[in-house]
């Protein structure tokens, strides 16, 4: 694993990792339409990713504030 110089750049690839989980997610959720079970736990995983994915970018622009 590279060495992360600083904490912008940082929160840039945890954001990065967690857009492409929720792209991910998406296509997973259209293969399993329908199934209620799958259904119920990948929304649940969506909505973490996207809050965690949210409250990233918010830490992001309170990052670059303060620079």
């Amino acid at each position: 694993m590279e060495e992360i110089k600083n904490l912008e750049e940082l929160t840039k690839k945890i954001s990065g990792d967690l857009l492409d989980t929720i792209n991910m997610l998406d296509i997973l959720k259209e293969i399993t339409d329908g199934e209620c079970k799958k259904d119920f736990l990948i929304c649940s995983i969506q909505k973490n990713v996207n809050n965690a994915f949210n409250n990233i970018e918010y830490c992001r622009q309170l990052i670059s504030i303060t620079d």
